[in-house]
């Protein structure tokens, strides 16, 4: 009986909401899935972010780094990345920590 349809994998951008702990990932892992999640928005292709800013301890959600993202824009607007940094930013602290 296949049921692999019911499986559920670890993937690169993996959102599970039945994950109880972040994924821990180095700095240089959690720039490159943030970064290649804000790639995914229409208009952002070329935007990548370069530094984020680690907390001192958790916040009250459990994640450790901040709102703040340092992004390389390549001139894309800001009425263009806003929107994808907005949602990438929630995505992306719910699920991930920094080593």
């Amino acid at each position: 009986m296949d049921d692999s349809e019911a499986t559920v994998t670890d993937d690169f951008f993996s959102f599970g909401g039945d994950q109880p702990e972040r994924q821990v990932l180095s700095r240089g892992e959690l720039l490159a899935r943030v970064s290649a999640l804000m790639q995914s928005f229409e208009g952002c292709e070329s935007v990548s972010v370069v530094e984020v800013t680690p907390l001192d301890k958790p916040d009250t959600a459990g994640c450790n780094w901040s709102f703040t993202l340092v992004l390389e824009t390549a001139g894309v607007p800001a009425e263009v990345y806003s929107l994808a940094y907005a949602q990438v930013i929630a995505m992306a602290r719910s699920c991930w920590n920094l080593e």
